[in-house]
């Protein structure tokens, strides 16, 4: 069996899928390791060549965007690593990135291994790990801060970002993978709140991260479509009934002082179908986990209070 699978998930990624693959080539110390290209549906040709890149490459082609929850899902089914290593494919990884976590899983009690997510100079975090805010939105722990000012020591937190996580790949599968109705956007909440074992993040694993790639700028249409549509799915399907009503309000207002920012129409039909097509699977999603399930996933929730804070201390709230 193979030690590793690295699995990336590409959509037209021209640009930056060669960036991605050589800074895996360079810096992925275990030798035993593949890499599954899943490409999907894109128009670019990015699929193409991908083995002259890195020989340990192997592409696997779908004629139409199946989304990154199922793209993901397909390249762990045809992957032969024992553990199994998901990476945004508009990212470059650092020196040695796998080890750590190959190390965190050594420790059966430990059910997800992360790294950090770094601006595309390398000197400020965007994610240390993700916090999950009331409405089931994700955001980065420490985003914002210096490189320079993170801790040495592997840590628990509430989320991994799928921009850079590790599994055993037996319990991925198990477990069913990233849920496929999500698409894109809040796959990571829905999977680290259906695992027993552990999430922890080590800061000596890194990724430089490049936004734009996968769906265009923070307030694309695509971004809002699938972040409000996803919110109300994972509140549905994960928060007991006073924490799912706080979420749909708590969701109401974000996307309220959303549209309030961006000032444009086809934003607000973006949020206004996410939240059309969101209430429609919310009755079905309320059937998916059982109660002592939602009570056990409402802890993993932070206040309010704690994620207003960090967006205030970003300027993004006045």
């Amino acid at each position: 069996m193979t030690e590793l699978s690295v699995v990336l998930v590409n959509h037209n990624g021209a640009e930056c899928l060669p960036r991605t693959l050589r800074a895996l080539a360079r810096n992925t110390s275990t030798e035993d390791v593949e890499c599954i290209v899943v490409d999907s549906g894109s128009a670019d040709g990015s699929w193409q060549g991908v083995e002259d890149v890195w020989e340990k490459v192997r592409p696997l082609r779908f004629q139409e965007n199946i989304g990154f929850c199922a793209g993901c899902n397909r390249g762990a089914e045809a992957a032969m690593g024992r553990l199994v290593a998901f990476v945004n494919f508009d990212g470059e990884v650092e020196p040695d990135w796998d080890k750590p976590l190959r190390e965190l899983l050594d420790d059966p009690a430990v059910a997800i291994a992360t790294g950090v997510l770094l601006t595309g100079d390398g000197e400020r975090v965007e994610a240390a790990g993700l916090e999950i805010a009331p409405n089931t939105a994700t955001y980065g722990r420490d985003e914002g801060l210096p490189r320079s000012e993170l801790q040495d020591e592997p840590v628990d937190v509430a989320a991994a970002t799928g921009a850079l996580m590790m599994v055993r790949r037996d319990e991925f599968l198990a477990l069913g993978g990233f849920y496929e109705p999500i698409f894109m956007y809040g796959e990571e909440t829905d999977y680290c709140l259906r695992v027993e074992g552990r999430i922890v993040l080590h800061p000596a694993s890194a990724i430089r991260h490049e936004h734009g790639h996968a769906a265009g700028p923070p307030r694309s249409s695509t971004r809002l479509y699938w972040g409000s549509r996803n919110r109300l799915l994972n509140a549905a399907r994960h928060l007991p009934a006073p924490a799912l009503a706080k979420a749909v309000v708590t969701s109401a207002g974000f996307d309220a002082l959303t549209l309030a920012q961006v000032h444009s129409m086809q934003a607000a039909r973006a949020v206004a179908a996410g939240w059309r097509d969101g209430a429609r699977v919310m009755r079905k999603e309320r059937r998916s986990r059982r109660p002592e399930q939602r009570r056990k996933a409402a802890t993993r929730v932070t206040t309010l209070r704690a994620a207003i804070a960090q967006q205030r201390g970003l300027g993004r709230l006045l």
